[in-house]
């Protein structure tokens, strides 16, 4: 089976781009350090969307495209041996990955056995060509959550046109959002259009989220890899199987529940790391809100181990967010028990260098260790008293 596109174009850009533009950062990704910012009323008026309708593709193209590496983001220095070496090893794997690819289907994804074999080539990272096929197969249980996709692309298409409370936000935040990545350059241009028509449509679709300053980075994430009403869909898909709904809500009661799953799980792994962030008089809401309202794109790691996240984020739902949790505080915890209140705050609000392939690792041993404990921890915060 041939891949999308042909394994050398696919690593220089990914499958959604190639009907836009191309990819990411959130100094530029936003800032989201603190608790996020909810929804903003807007009085009846096209002046948001007006400034949306007419991009020129052809000028960011010819201003940028020289100028960024393979993901599409600017200012990523000299390409090393170690690249090279990485690109090599996709072009491979991207091979592998075309070979257990099934036929094209009508909805213009390819279909995959889900097997040992495509759950370990998953965590060794998925090809760049490969994710968008892959991410929406593990996102929509294999096709068996698909069937409302006709029915969703009409209400994409309806909901885009339509106007939004959250539009003054939704605008005010976009400039904000991965202005480092090509496909998010310019004001006004291609990819910020697409950005504004999801999020907008996504308000209009579930009234009650409406729009959360987190949700910019991670649609533009999708963006990157999916036409926008593809884009749409998969984040109707994440907010359907793991219950985003409540991460976003008035509250977050959601976001509540993760830290005290988080900070369960940390006294049984982490046990000298969670006594000394306590006697540092530091919460997890200090530093994870940016982590899980983002679904990690915020900044907190780099690009390529984002997506590797990702990867393991659509197979196996949000419940491995804990386990990135644990792994990136592991990952820190020797910097972290020298530390400061101060110190460690710098560490865990920044972007944690990890070593991808060992990373990924811990995050799969602290998935299967964490599993026997996540059902009666779940139970357990499902009587949390939420503020509203």
């Amino acid at each position: 089976m041939d891949p999308p596109t042909d394994t050398q174009s696919c690593l220089t850009t990914t499958s959604a781009v190639s009907s836009t533009l191309p990819h990411h950062q959130l100094d530029s990704r936003s800032d989201l350090t603190t608790a996020p910012s909810v929804h903003t009323d807007l009085s009846s008026t096209n002046e948001y969307k007006n400034r949306y309708q007419h991009p020129n593709v052809a000028l960011e193209m010819d201003q940028w495209f020289s100028m960024v590496d393979r993901y599409g983001f600017f200012d990523q220095g000299i390409p090393s041996q170690d690249d090279q070496r990485k690109k090599a090893k996709e072009v491979e794997r991207a091979e592998k990955w075309a070979s257990m690819a099934k036929p094209l289907m009508d909805n213009g994804f390819h279909d995959f056995d889900y097997t040992s074999k495509f759950i370990n080539r998953v965590y060794k990272g998925i090809p760049d060509c490969w994710r968008r096929d892959a991410w929406y197969f593990m996102c929509t249980n294999r096709w068996k959550d698909a069937s409302q996709d006709k029915e969703l692309h009409r209400q994409y298409e309806s909901y885009k046109t339509l106007e939004t409370p959250s539009e003054k936000q939704i605008d005010l935040d976009i400039p904000r959002t991965m202005h480092n990545h090509i496909m998010f350059r310019q004001r006004y241009g291609s990819g910020q259009c697409t950005l504004f028509d999801v999020l907008c449509a996504f308000s209009n679709y579930d009234t009650q989220v409406g729009y959360c300053q987190g949700m910019a980075s991670i649609v533009a994430i999708l963006l990157m890899y999916f036409e926008d009403d593809k884009a749409f869909m998969i984040l109707v898909h994440m907010f359907q199987r793991d219950n985003l709904h409540d991460l976003f809500i008035t509250g977050f009661p959601a976001l509540m529940r993760a830290f005290a799953i988080q900070d369960n799980l940390m006294k049984r792994y982490a046990p000298k790391l969670a006594k000394h962030l306590g006697h540092l008089d530091i919460s997890t809401d200090m530093y994870a809100t940016r982590w899980y309202i983002t679904l990690f794109t915020g900044n907190v790691v780099s690009y390529p181990t984002l997506l590797r996240i990702w990867d393991v984020y659509f197979m196996h739902g949000f419940d491995v967010f804990y386990a990135v949790a644990l792994a990136l505080l592991l990952t820190s915890k020797k910097r972290l028990l020298a530390s400061d209140m101060e110190e460690a705050l710098m560490i865990l609000n920044g972007t944690i260098d990890v070593q991808d392939d060992q990373f990924i690792a811990l995050v799969k041993k602290m998935f299967e260790r964490s599993q026997r404990h996540l059902p009666h921890l779940k139970k357990d915060t499902n009587s949390l008293q939420v503020p509203t």
